[in-house]
């Protein structure tokens, strides 16, 4: 499951993942983001994203998701990861991995968002 909420109060994108995720569910989570977020400007948001334990039916789908997120343009973009979850199990080449760090700051909880 992939939910997407938007606060135009506090200018943040919500993005949170959990359970088993499907290629059509990658899809429509997709269809559905391009949608809400068709009248603002990335620029001016933040993404924060909280995973839970998930799995995917295609890891390619969870790849072009977050292939989106860096081109749309945010300027901050937040991984919620207080267990160190997502960071010890994501295989990623050197490359790859200094390119997350730059782009994305990984912290504990969403009260961390700056």
């Amino acid at each position: 499951m992939i939910n997407i909420n938007m606060s135009d109060a506090q200018k943040i994108v919500y993005v949170e993942v959990s359970g088993y995720i499907t290629s059509n569910d990658a899809k429509n989570f997709l269809n559905n983001y391009k949608k809400m977020t068709r009248n603002i400007k990335p620029s001016q948001y933040k993404l924060v994203v909280t995973p839970s334990v998930f799995e995917c039916e295609n890891n390619e789908d969870i790849r072009s998701i977050c292939m989106y997120f860096f081109k749309n343009g945010y300027k901050k973009m937040y991984l919620v990861d207080p267990g160190n979850y997502i960071m010890g199990n994501m295989n990623l080449g050197k490359i790859e991995q200094k390119f997350f760090n730059k782009s994305v700051k990984v912290i504990a909880s969403v009260n961390d968002v700056r």
